[in-house]
């Protein structure tokens, strides 16, 4: 798969004609790229991160899951980091006084950590996209690793807790 600059390099009109060829047997798919004009067409190639949202709130309006954190599928933590936030989001919202002061608290606990996922899945994707050389000597550095235990690979990942009945202060 084309990386992001190699992906926005082509025309969006070359773009949308194959992913009409690829859905074109395929509902919902086949409706929703019919309907779609080139210049809709938001190309970013594979392993791209969105880039981060300033804000996750104004008045009474508040962006969850994808729309305000998407890390790249690299990181394999997408939807868990989603259901994670609206619980969060559930807890802030449940002890804030207002609308405001909850979604302030929300974004304030939680976006430290989509962030550090999504600055490590873009250091997973330069990896994976790091040449012979690089893929080689992390083949030669996988087989040494394979005595950790997943939770000392990955334990600020998965060792995450949402503690429900913690309140949340201002």
């Amino acid at each position: 798969m084309a990386r992001g600059a190699q992906a926005r390099e082509s025309q969006s009109a070359g773009w949308l004609e194959q992913v009409r060829d690829i859905y074109a047997r395929d509902t919902p798919g086949r409706q929703l790229v019919a309907h779609t004009r080139a210049d809709e067409l938001f190309v970013l190639g594979a392993l791209e991160i969105l880039p981060s949202v300033p804000h996750w709130h104004r008045g009474r309006m508040v962006l969850v899951g994808d729309a305000a954190h998407a890390p790249s599928p690299s990181s394999g933590q997408g939807a868990s980091i989603a259901v994670e936030s609206a619980i969060e989001l559930a807890r802030c919202l449940r002890d804030a006084s207002d609308l405001t002061a909850g979604f302030t608290a929300h974004e304030r606990l939680r976006r430290p950590r989509v962030e550090k996922i999504a600055a490590d899945a873009a250091k997973t994707n330069d990896q994976k996209a790091s040449g012979p050389v690089g893929k080689a000597l992390a083949n030669l550095l996988m087989p040494i690793a394979t005595f950790l235990k997943p939770e000392k690979l990955f334990g600020w990942t998965h060792g995450d807790r949402t503690h429900w009945d913690q309140v949340v202060t201002a």
